[in-house]
């Protein structure tokens, strides 16, 4: 029987059909851009959530990790954050993501920009991480609660592996009040199937439920349309981007994400917890 996780795997990784070509194509980009390879350069492709780098860099900023603080990237992805998080704040990150594929992208430019050792990548299930108690200085989360069903056994895991004291740090898409429907797909679903979106409050309710002290939670939806915008413009046919990894169909789900955050459909959300 398919689960949800593997739905949700399966989304990620459906344009995916060989990832030694895949790591070689992205290799020989890498290749043609001048070093050193930082997160500015890499950007387009591993800054995947609306408003890529610019996003990042602004939750980034409310949170400052020090330097050599462990921070957990829950739903780590292709690991732009993870790399952007270690090379301006010196931050010791280790990322976990459901998707095979994505690690081994992750992987590889982390390894390319020079951050191997400072930032490592794994394969696991944010319900059930790999990790013993009390291990992070903070967790950091991007897009990534959208599509997990068990919000409490995912908060209960974050909670779990922080530091007391330590800090959960979450930039995600939120229902709107009212759940209105969704136009599909969209760049995290194909359908209803396997989105799961939570209100502002019902999110707030989760995460102090599994013992986390909600500091902020703001609607960062015009201030998204901000970042969006400080991207640039599309990039030239043949060059690597979010769409490399997703194939064809990005460019239809971004335009839904768009449509639907416009019409109030589903809006953005910035928060920090403190583990109380």
């Amino acid at each position: 029987m398919t689960s949800h996780a593997d739905i949700v795997r399966d989304h990620y990784q459906a344009a995916i059909v060989d990832r030694a070509a895949l790591l070689a194509r992205l290799s020989a980009a890498i290749d043609s851009m001048e070093p050193p390879i930082d997160a500015r350069k890499l950007a387009p492709l591993d800054q995947f959530h609306m408003g890529g780098l610019a996003a990042t860099v602004a939750v980034a900023a409310r949170v400052a990790p020090r330097r050599g603080a462990r921070v957990l990237d829950a739903g780590s992805g292709l690991g732009g954050p993870a790399r952007y998080l270690a090379e301006t704040f010196g931050a010791e990150v280790e990322g976990v993501d459901l998707s095979p594929d994505y690690v081994a992208v992750a992987e590889l430019l982390t390894e390319r920009a020079g951050l191997t050792g400072q930032v490592t990548f794994r394969e696991g299930d944010l319900t059930r991480l790999p990790f013993e108690n009390a291990r992070f200085d903070l967790v950091w989360t991007q897009h990534v609660a959208m599509n997990i069903a068990d919000r409490a056994g995912l908060y209960g895991e974050l909670r779990r592996v922080l530091k007391p004291g330590g800090r959960l740090a979450f930039y995600d898409p939120i229902a709107a009040d009212g759940h209105p429907e969704l136009i599909y797909p969209v760049p995290w679903a194909v359908s209803a199937e396997t989105t799961t979106l939570l209100t502002a409050a019902e999110t707030r309710e989760v995460v102090e439920s599994a013992g986390f002290r909600v500091a902020t939670l703001e609607d960062v939806t015009e201030e998204a349309f901000g970042w969006a915008a400080q991207q640039g413009p599309p990039a030239q046919p043949g060059a690597v981007n979010a769409g490399t990894i997703v194939g064809a169909r990005m460019a239809e789900m971004a335009a839904n994400f768009g449509k639907n955050l416009r019409e109030g459909r589903v809006r953005l959300m910035a928060g920090i917890a403190n583990a109380a």
